[in-house]
């Protein structure tokens, strides 16, 4: 029997070698399937778990407010805050400016001025004159002297004369302004409500109305009401939105308000994501209500807009 060669040694410990690397190397291709294979199944799970929960959010999305006047107080005093005002600066009309037009505050020698600029193809600016001062209102490019651009606030007595301006002005483009000349100071305020549309409306019939912002495109929508106040003589204001109807509900502090104008009556509707109920206005005081027709008329003008 003849002995194995040095070279055909080496070539069996080749062939031991290859086997054996051959061998790990499918042992290892298995392990790695079968971690694979676990890692889909556990990724299964949690798609399923996450389809599961998407489901009970949105079926938890489904869940509609409901009307609970039970869960809210019988009435409450609204706090209200001074409304925000324009700042002024004091100013005189350039030389070379031509006055336009002058409405003079009823009661009062104070003028609201409406001149040209020294270049007329800047348009027109308006000025707030008292006795002995004089301020700059802004910018009245769409001042048209052939139509009211502004009206007296004839609820207004004593030391106080006020008008309505109807057209924008200022440098934030207001769209209308509450004006208010205080006589012993020789000062003005300008209540321009932030840029915001507001409409004269009186919510609770004692002959002096209120101004509101029925602010519906706010998320949420928010009702905003800004009144004359004449024992601190000066227009307060308040958004329904943040007033805390009562101590008691520090958990269930309304997300929304909205005003509705049925059968003459102004209805305002107060909630949040689980209840809400109906109120009226009076004097700074909210009553609750109970209308016969208690439906959401929130959630149907929100689901009106989708559509």
């Amino acid at each position: 029997m003849r002995q194995k060669t040095g070279w055909q040694n080496v070539y069996i410990c080749l062939q031991e070698v290859r086997d054996y690397i051959l061998t790990n190397t499918i042992q290892r291709a298995g392990i790695m399937m079968l971690i694979l294979l676990s890692t889909l199944a556990c990724s299964n799970d949690q798609v399923m778990q996450y389809n599961g929960m998407s489901t009970t959010i949105s079926e938890q999305s489904d869940q509609h407010p409901v009307y609970r006047p039970d869960l809210f107080p019988e009435h409450v005093v609204i706090p209200f805050e001074e409304s925000l005002g324009q700042p002024l600066e004091k100013d005189t009309p350039p030389i070379g400016s031509k006055l336009i037009q002058s409405f003079v505050l009823p009661g009062s020698e104070a003028e609201v001025l409406v001149y040209t600029n020294e270049d007329a193809s800047l348009g027109l600016t308006g000025y707030l004159k008292g006795r002995n001062s004089e301020w700059k209102l802004g910018d009245m490019s769409n001042f048209d002297e052939n139509q009211a651009w502004i009206h007296p606030l004839s609820f207004l007595t004593g030391e106080v004369s006020g008008a309505v301006i109807e057209i924008p002005f200022g440098s934030i483009g207001a769209k209308k302004g509450l004006l208010t000349y205080h006589h012993d100071t020789d000062s003005w305020n300008v209540v321009d409500f932030q840029g915001q549309t507001a409409i004269p409306m009186d919510l609770d019939s004692d002959g002096v109305p209120e101004w509101i912002g029925n602010q519906t495109d706010w998320v949420p929508p928010a009702l905003e009401i800004h009144r004359w106040v004449t024992e601190h003589e000066r227009f307060e204001s308040t958004v329904l939105q943040s007033s805390s109807l009562s101590p008691d509900m520090a958990d269930e502090t309304p997300s929304y308000s909205s005003l509705f104008i049925e059968n003459g009556q102004h209805l305002i509707q107060i909630g949040n994501n689980d209840a809400y109920a109906f109120f009226i206005y009076e004097q700074g005081v909210l009553k609750q209500c109970r209308p016969v027709d208690t439906r959401d008329r929130v959630l149907e003008m929100q689901m009106a807009r989708r559509h």
